[in-house]
């Protein structure tokens, strides 16, 4: 998963044909490691409808704030300059949940 490095990548990807979802995590965040644990098998399974991203909250806090994202871990998924999907905020997010929220983004693609 690609970190995102300035508000600019930021502004491409989210305007980009292809779906995209942003996970807004940071260093120090016990929940956004639990989810390192399994990600990269939720990335492989949904590959082909979304590219995904990471945002650190703590290096890109324009981002965060552009986005709208107050607690993490949370994910927002665009396509085409809109927001199709919203996970927001600072509780603990389980595999289950995520896969729900990337179904759900799925419906609006």
């Amino acid at each position: 998963m690609e970190n995102i490095k300035n508000i600019e990548q930021y502004s491409e990807i989210k305007n980009g044909e292809k779906a995209a979802v942003m996970l807004f995590s940071a260093d120090w965040c016990p929940d956004c490691r639990l989810i390192d644990t399994f990600i990269q098998e939720i990335i492989e399974n949904n590959s082909e409808e979304f590219d995904f991203y990471k945002v650190d909250s703590d290096k890109r806090k324009d981002i965060c704030a552009e986005a709208g994202v107050m607690g993490i871990p949370s994910f927002v998924a665009y396509k085409s300059g809109r927001t199709i999907a919203e996970f927001i905020g600072n509780d603990s997010k389980t595999r289950e949940q995520i896969e729900e929220f990337l179904h759900n983004a799925k419906a609006k693609l």
